[in-house]
């Protein structure tokens, strides 16, 4: 469809979205490779760095907590005993003039020795005191330091993020441009599509001609027929007669049904007010169909006539269809097929334009039912033909012309300026003649 402009469109298309897909799928690998590998490899560099610092922060801290546990302890155990120096001494000190001399000398030791445990204990909390102070300044410049390193490894991690966002925005401006220019393409392209010309375009190429062309159809085939069956002649031939008596009614009564459409053509010929295009269609299509089905068994008729004269040692009749009949075996059965000559009817219809397929589509609110009338029994081809006779002398007697509606007259209209759509009217293999019924 080089010239069909909704075909090109489409094809445009199709190669945009492909377009697309390589567009996002860079995108994808460059954020993958500038962005996410990146930020994922100073994520793993960081908290390698943070690690050791965490946990001598964490290790500084438990040291002055224990120091500080030991110091209350120390502490307490001091204040104690310095209690109880001092209540010694003050014993001592309003009892030395009444005591005697061993037991003063008693008191005096017990006094010294509550004194050297003191200034042990004393000793001993200044310094746990001094090492807490050292441990304090020890966690505190750890802290410090460990502030100082996290500090620049956030500043290089700022300073990463702004240049992926750099890089971020620069791929974003093109993929930007570069759906922006797609679309463009697609718009113009969409304004450039004439649908009207395509349809009329794909009309011109797919028409069919007018003129007459070779179907073949498949006949019926009797094993009477085959003059190497086992069967003997004369039941052979009384079974050929049967047969052909049987196609001979069946020819009749078709050419009867026949005469009568031909009759209510000629009645819609002479009166085109009786009837609109869809009923003039309908009966040349029923003629048509009528025709086909009369050919088919006047060509079955002819090849068991001859059948029954090589059977009975006659020559073989002159037909119209003795040439178009044609034989071919298929392992132990032969088939035959009879090709006519058939002219494709073509109906031409009003081309719906793009406004009246919106109109189509639009809501038009829920479906009204509608209360349908009895339906009468169909009637054949002549019955038609005799009512429709009758009507038109009741109604020329009563002097009364039937009244037809605007949409009756616009159904039966031909535009021969609007576009138009081929259909073929005549369905061309829609009959199997079932002649052994």
């Amino acid at each position: 469809m080089p010239n069909n402009s909704t075909y090109s469109a489409w094809c445009h298309v199709s190669d945009e979205m492909y377009s697309r897909a390589d567009a996002h799928r860079s995108l994808g690998n460059a954020f993958q490779q500038e962005a996410i590998l990146e930020i994922r490899q100073v994520l793993d560099e960081h908290g390698k760095r943070k690690k050791p610092l965490d946990s001598a922060i964490e290790r500084t801290g438990k040291l002055v907590t224990a120091n500080w546990s030991e110091q209350l302890k120390i502490k307490k155990k001091l204040v104690g005993l310095t209690r109880e120096h001092e209540a010694l001494f003050n014993f001592v000190e309003n009892n030395k003039h009444i005591s005697t001399e061993k037991e003063k000398q008693k008191m005096l030791n017990r006094l010294t020795k509550s004194a050297e445990m003191q200034a042990r204990v004393d000793e001993e909390y200044f310094n746990i005191n001094m090492e807490g102070h050292q441990m304090r300044l020890k966690w505190e410049n750890t802290l410090k330091n460990c502030y100082q390193i996290i500090q620049e490894l956030e500043k290089e991690r700022i300073e990463v993020l702004c240049n992926i966002l750099n890089r971020y925005s620069l791929h974003m401006s093109g993929f930007g441009q570069t759906l922006k220019h797609g679309q463009k393409q697609i718009e113009l392209l969409v304004q450039r599509v004439d649908m009207d010309k395509d349809i009329r375009t794909l009309v011109e190429e797919n028409r069919f001609s007018a003129g007459d062309n070779k179907f073949e159809f498949l006949m019926a085939d009797y094993f009477e027929e085959d003059s190497k069956s086992l069967m003997g002649k004369e039941r052979r031939r009384e079974s050929i007669k049967l047969k052909l008596q049987r196609l001979e009614d069946t020819i009749a009564k078709t050419k009867k049904d026949r005469e009568g459409i031909e009759k209510l053509m000629r009645m819609y010929s002479e009166n085109p007010s009786f009837s609109n295009q869809k009923n003039l269609e309908e009966t040349e299509q029923q003629l048509d169909e009528c025709s086909l089905k009369l050919d088919l068994l006047e060509a079955t008729f002819h090849k068991l006539s001859s059948s029954l004269s090589e059977l009975e040692g006659k020559p073989k009749s002159f037909h119209r269809f003795r040439d178009s009949i044609v034989k071919w075996k298929d392992k132990d059965c032969e088939h035959s097929v009879v090709q006519l000559t058939r002219q494709v009817k073509l109906r031409r219809t009003t081309f719906r334009s793009r406004q009246s397929l919106r109109a189509s589509i639009i809501y038009k609110g829920p479906a009204q039912f509608v209360t349908q009338p009895s339906v009468e029994p169909p009637q054949s081809a002549s019955d038609q033909v005799t009512s429709t006779d009758s009507t038109h002398e009741t109604e020329a007697s009563e002097q009364r012309v039937p009244s037809h509606t605007g949409n009756d007259n616009q159904e039966g209209k031909i535009f021969p300026d609007t576009n138009t759509e081929v259909f073929i009217s005549a369905h061309i293999c829609r009959f199997t003649i079932n002649l052994t019924q």
